[in-house]
């Protein structure tokens, strides 16, 4: 059963201008240990996607909890990382783990696609 839905889109553009007025404060601000490993190991990765694809898939995911970020989650309680193949999964920690726990969800499904100019992603909570 479905729990939970949400959806996000974000503007490429957006995520450069601050990248470039924060640097990495806005890196360490939004992603995990294992997402800055993640981006800093993979090569073949462009920085500004990738932190735009992430942004994009925790505040979808934020959104299928219910909360949202001026809740008590955190974007580092959002892991988005990728299997081998490329694939992204989401990993939930603390508050955003708790609340995923109450809702029964199970589950959580993850699309990203982005384009020259956007990253949108699509995140589903489940229950069994």
């Amino acid at each position: 059963m479905i729990k939970g839905i949400g959806v996000d889109l974000v503007d490429k553009s957006r995520i450069k201008a601050i990248c470039l007025k924060h640097g990495m404060r806005f890196e360490n601000k939004i992603l995990s240990l294992k997402e800055l490993e993640e981006l800093s190991q993979r090569k073949d990765l462009n920085k500004i996607s990738y932190l735009s694809n992430n942004f994009a898939c925790k505040e979808a995911c934020s959104k299928v909890l219910g909360k949202g970020f001026s809740n008590g989650i955190k974007f580092k309680d959002i892991e988005v990382l990728r299997n081998t193949s490329g694939a992204p999964f989401i990993v939930l920690k603390g508050k955003a783990s708790n609340l995923a726990d109450d809702l029964n969800i199970e589950n959580i499904y993850v699309s990203i696609t982005d384009s020259k100019e956007s990253s949108i992603a699509f995140v589903i909570g489940e229950s069994l």
